[in-house]
């Protein structure tokens, strides 16, 4: 079997989420190809590798036209897996598609173009798949009543971080607390709910502390500027650009803080989790099937969704209170320990396999 993997995710500079995901794909890839004879796989590239595809227009193209070419250079037996964004709606390999969440389904996206590629064009090439990869079964479940595909032909395979076995690993840091939160800058994130819990925080724990919100900058961040200075707490918010080296963000931070309200999987967490960072994360549904529980012991730093003052809770027991830190990175442990590599590869291996089948 030959996979080739669409590499659009793979080019340009700092990757975001889709690149994140589709790194862990392609290292995966290596992982079977050192333990299975039959299996080899190659990236397919966009030109130049430097730049990424930045409109619709090149998307387009890239995934239409250009990838449909390369693909034909590929001996069979052979498939395409898409790990994000469009595919082929005339794939010349069986097709493997992953969907990361329908979030973009009930956007506003300015541009006629544009909103018909991302509401239209991309679910019609999930639907030319043999088989549809989501990262959770709440994902699976949306795409099964929307998307109207077939439950037989879609599979939930959960992630696991890049920086498993990483060392070093968290200690508490020195200096000012810190709270982390990493994601592009936008309303479903839950930005506003830890900026409000940060105010909450009695004195002198708020003074002390410092939210960090790492991430792409948006119209969004003028409206949470706005309301830290409307808090009181504007010089305790700090926005930076994801361009730092995340490892030591995570490793310098007191607690990675996950409110979002709206997800496909939920990334940070995992990664943070992976490296023995606290972790505190709302508790909405599709957070809940990943991060809840292991076996019998309970996830300590779960809120529910939007509860300003249940976060400011946990975020002030993070600072007064090691023996809940400790049981925050055990069961962090416990998670990162299920979530590997290499259940990941045995799970993508044998979703190959039946997409092979069906073509």
């Amino acid at each position: 079997m030959h996979v080739v993997l669409d590499g659009q995710a793979l080019v340009g500079g700092i990757p975001t989420g889709f690149g994140i995901y589709a790194k862990l794909v392609a290292s995966a890839l290596e992982l079977i190809a050192g333990r299975e004879e039959s299996f080899s796989h190659n990236i397919a590239y966009p030109h130049p590798r430097d730049k990424p595809l930045a409109s619709v227009w090149q998307r387009v193209l890239w995934e239409q036209y250009i990838l449909r070419s390369k693909c034909r250079e590929t001996l069979s037996p052979a498939l395409l897996h898409s790990p994000c964004l469009g595919a082929p709606l005339f794939p010349p390999l069986p097709l493997v598609c992953t969907v990361h969440d329908l979030i973009l389904l009930d956007e506003e996206i300015p541009g006629i173009f544009a909103r018909e590629y991302f509401t239209r064009l991309v679910p019609a090439g999930w639907r030319q798949a043999k088989l549809v990869l989501t990262d959770t079964e709440h994902v699976r479940q949306k795409v099964i009543e929307r998307l109207r595909i077939p439950a037989h032909r879609i599979v939930s395979l959960p992630l696991y971080s890049r920086y498993e076995s990483s060392q070093p690993r968290w200690q508490p840091p020195e200096g000012p607390p810190r709270f982390l939160m990493i994601g592009t800058v936008e309303p479903r994130k839950g930005f506003t709910t830890a900026i409000g819990a940060l105010a909450q925080l009695p004195e002198p724990l708020r003074s002390d502390a410092r939210l960090v919100i790492a991430g792409k900058r948006t119209p969004h961040t003028v409206e949470l500027i706005s309301l830290a200075q409307r808090l009181g707490v504007q010089q305790s918010v700090e926005f930076i650009d994801y361009q730092q080296e995340l490892t030591q963000l995570y490793l310098g931070a007191s607690a990675l803080v996950f409110p979002s309200l709206d997800e496909g999987f939920g990334l940070p967490p995992l990664e943070a989790m992976s490296l023995g960072v606290p972790v505190l994360i709302s508790s909405i549904e599709v957070l809940r099937e990943t991060y809840e529980q292991v076996d019998e012991v309970t996830n300590p730093g779960m809120f529910p969704a939007g509860r300003e003052s249940a976060l400011a809770g946990l975020m002030r027991q993070v600072l007064e209170d090691s023996g809940f830190t400790a049981s925050l990175t055990s069961f962090g442990s416990l998670i990162a320990g299920q979530l590997t590599q290499e259940r990941f590869a045995d799970g993508l291996l044998a979703a190959y396999r039946r997409a092979i089948e069906r073509s």
